[in-house]
């Protein structure tokens, strides 16, 4: 086995995505399913290189992962058990680091649904329209020191629970439930 296949998720799509982020992705990725459940493949490609790279050329081997993103994003937001979650980089990469990935998700996933014109619905509970002000300023966050406490993490678990919640509530509330909500309000 190469070292590579050793490596967490999160790193080894940095190194091949590079000049693009895996949670910015990601968090565009599920902006645009919520928006659009019946998202193309050729239309996340679109997106993706048009609107995150601009002016530089997608590689074969890149549209490749960014394809393989795509059938991991959409099997995630329609998942039974809601089991959508953040890509972000693993618990052992340093505090900073995922704060800033968390941060550049929320970017993405407001772009998302930006480009798919959901605030024109108007179907956004205030829930939701909460969560969207929250992703907002969660999109800004930033943490200042290498130097992690107990509570620091924990306080950046119930963001990224946060997130994931808000994340189906939206989807709910865009009239594209999960199977996981469709089973619940019945």
């Amino acid at each position: 086995m190469s070292a590579t296949e050793h490596q967490p998720i999160f790193e080894r799509l940095t190194r091949l995505l590079d000049p693009l982020d895996p949670a910015e992705l990601h968090g565009l990725l599920c902006g645009l399913l919520c928006a659009d459940p019946n998202l193309s493949r050729a239309q996340w490609l679109a997106h993706a290189g048009d609107d995150l790279i601009e002016d530089l050329e997608v590689s074969e081997e890149t549209q490749t992962v960014l394809l393989k993103l795509f059938d991991y994003g959409s099997a995630q937001l329609s998942d039974p058990d809601g089991a959508v979650t953040p890509l972000l980089p693993d618990d052992e990469t340093p505090l900073r680091q995922r704060t800033r990935a968390m941060g550049l998700w929320c970017q993405g996933f407001l772009y998302g649904l930006g480009l798919g014109e959901t605030a024109r619905r108007g179907r956004l509970s205030p829930e939701s329209r909460e969560f969207l002000r929250d992703a907002t300023e969660i999109a800004q966050v930033g943490f200042d020191t290498d130097e992690a406490d107990e509570s620091d993490e924990t306080a950046y678990a119930e963001v990224v629970e946060y997130l994931r919640v808000g994340l189906l509530l939206i989807q709910q509330d865009l009239g594209f439930p999960s199977a996981s909500a469709k089973s619940h309000l019945h």
